[in-house]
């Protein structure tokens, strides 16, 4: 397959992934924000949702000169439909459009229309439609579109190299949604003192954030605390929005597209490297020692970055990938 055919697809799972991740952030984060935070802290909760996603450098840049400010609606409006914002759910949708119309010969016409329809529904809406139609049905129907497009994928591709690169995309960015939604909870524990029902709510909402609430249950039944959902997370190997499933299934990809040795060889050391300090971090806490360095899930995302540069350094640096 030529290489940017590849990179397209690539960047196509990444693109809905990431739109479906952004949904459900939004929508768990609105509807608890009076559980999540205080009276006199309630202003904050947009400011820490902008940094969930990775985008507070473009969010002060836009806004940092105008008396909008950090509130509900240019929040919304920002990590939404904010045209210039690359990691908006709209640029997102918009993106893997782009990629799968000139891709159409290479992919099955059911998934043309998904993403297509999905993108004509989004550019009819605004945040203003948003906050009069309830924020939670807007976003559960992104949620929805995502989860149709990633379920066509899955059921009207042939398994080869195409349906291998878009699901390449999907797990690297969802490894780097849970870190980045992880690290930046815990950071906000770290600063802030809570009770522990503050302590409940946001562990609650940390794992609703992913789609993990109700599995973590089954689970762990009643013993909700973040050190615990926090190994659920990294280490899980039956929840699809963990860490470790995620890089399960990304090495099963990588191995079915097929790599010259040396190209493997520096992907597997990624891979190694986060799975090794995953355990540093899940290890302590199994066995009842729960304090958690401060820098540790910072390196996590550190290792998590270098892991998509080396999927793009190794598929898409060269003319052709595969054979």
């Amino acid at each position: 397959m030529m290489n940017r055919f590849a990179e397209l697809l690539y960047w196509a799972g990444r693109y809905v992934e990431r739109a479906g991740n952004h949904a459900r952030l939004i929508d768990i984060n609105y509807h608890m924000r009076h559980e999540l935070y205080g009276q006199q802290e309630r202003e904050y909760v947009w400011e820490r949702l902008v940094e969930s996603t990775g985008s507070v450098a473009r969010f002060e840049e836009l806004y940092s000169n105008i008396n909008a400010g950090t509130n509900e609606l240019t929040v919304i409006h920002f990590l939404t439909f904010e045209r210039s914002n690359i990691n908006s759910i709209f640029n997102c949708v918009q993106q893997a459009r782009n990629n799968i119309r000139t891709l159409r010969q290479l992919v099955p016409a059911e998934l043309w229309e998904v993403i297509n329809a999905f993108y004509l529904w989004l550019k009819d809406q605004n945040v203003s439609q948003v906050m009069l139609q309830a924020p939670h049905l807007f976003y559960q129907r992104v949620r929805e579109w995502a989860t149709l497009f990633s379920g066509t994928v899955d059921a009207a591709m042939v398994r080869e190299q195409e349906w291998d690169f878009i699901q390449t995309g999907k797990f690297v960015e969802r490894v780097d949604n849970t870190l980045r939604i992880v690290n930046t909870l815990h950071q906000q524990i770290r600063r802030e003192s809570d009770s522990e029902s503050e302590h409940y709510n946001r562990t609650a909402a940390l794992l609703k954030s992913v789609g993990g609430f109700e599995a973590f249950r089954r689970q762990y039944a009643v013993n909700i605390t973040f050190e615990y959902a926090l190994a659920f997370m990294l280490q899980s190997s039956s929840f699809p929005h963990s860490v470790q499933y995620s890089l399960d299934a990304l090495v099963s990809h990588i191995n079915q597209i097929g790599l010259p040795n040396r190209d493997f060889e520096a992907l597997d050391e990624r891979v190694s490297e986060l799975v090794d300090a995953i355990k540093s971090i899940v290890g302590p806490i199994r066995s009842g020692h729960i304090r958690l360095e401060d820098t540790a899930l910072e390196h996590l995302v550190y290792l998590s970055n270098q892991l998509g540069g080396a999927v793009s350094a190794a598929f898409f640096q060269n003319m052709y990938v595969g054979a």
